[in-house]
């Protein structure tokens, strides 16, 4: 494969947008070790299953909001339809089977591990990801985007890596997973802030427009500091500290909110995820 066609698909399936999956798998797995229970052969399953699954979503993302009018060529930011990388017919065929493949090894860690709960999760997160802006429901544009988005790679992917590994719904995974989740919501608000415009000329409106830019631009905020003080939940010092190295990556990002340079500011958001995400994670396993 040469640079141009990998380049093409990167930008087909967001790559950038990846560690809101990955990320997720580490520290639940990370979680389950601190419980007793870790198999690197679940791990190497879990983590192309969710970024199949993500892969999916995006590419069904990008498909509804091109047949709904959303994404167009003079305003997009997702560039696969309106720049022509791909048919909307491939697009679709190739979520659909990328959602068969992630859904295919989920089923197969659920029977291998007996646990049926896993499938119910995963039908779950396939709903979330599915409905997000496809059929006439469409729940992002109905202002409900960024609790879905929390709720499909927070509680759902680190709660369900949790599982696959120890066999048991973990608290300690449902509560490692909201800091998590909210900064990967910040990556969905900073792009609704951006395209708030677009949306609205198209009659939709997620939370950011609803908000209205002032009170937009608190929440994304709320959302990027905010896990810095779930950090300090964990009865340890480790977690804090580790944390404590990605808070000028926050900072910039503030500033780049407050001066509207929303292009940049999604990937880098994606950026914080990875970083906090893994330094969140390290601090967890030290502290075992």
């Amino acid at each position: 494969m040469n640079k141009t066609i990998l380049r093409k698909w990167l930008i087909i399936l967001r790559a950038y947008s990846w560690p809101a999956s990955l990320v997720p798998v580490v520290l639940g797995s990370v979680v389950a070790w601190r419980h007793g229970r870790f198999s690197w052969g679940d791990f190497c399953l879990t983590f192309p299953a969710a970024l199949l699954v993500h892969s999916a979503a995006n590419l069904a993302n990008t498909y509804f909001d091109f047949k709904k009018g959303v994404d167009r060529r003079e305003t997009a930011d997702d560039r696969g339809l309106v720049d022509g990388l791909m048919t909307p017919r491939a697009m679709l065929l190739t979520a659909l089977g990328l959602f068969a493949a992630g859904g295919g090894i989920g089923a197969l860690l659920a029977f291998k591990n007996q646990v049926p709960a896993l499938l119910g999760l995963g039908a779950a997160g396939f709903a979330l990801a599915w409905f997000y802006t496809g059929t006439g429901f469409a729940y992002k544009y109905r202002t409900l985007g960024d609790a879905g988005i929390f709720f499909a790679f927070g509680p759902c992917i680190v709660s369900g890596t949790a599982l696959i590994q120890t066999g048991a719904f973990l608290p300690e995974a449902l509560w490692a997973s909201i800091p998590v989740g909210l900064l990967i919501t910040a990556i969905l608000h900073a792009n609704n802030m951006r395209d708030v415009k677009s949306d609205g000329a198209a009659g939709f409106e997620t939370l950011a427009a609803a908000l209205g830019p002032s009170r937009a631009h608190s929440f994304y905020y709320a959302l990027i500091f905010a896990p810095y003080l779930f950090s300090f939940t964990f009865g340890s010092g480790w977690p804090p500290v580790f944390c404590a190295l990605s808070v000028p990556l926050a900072v910039k990002l503030k500033a780049r909110a407050d001066k509207g340079e929303f292009s940049e500011l999604v990937p880098e958001t994606a950026r914080l995820v990875a970083v906090f995400g893994l330094l969140l994670s390290a601090g967890l396993y030290i502290a075992a």
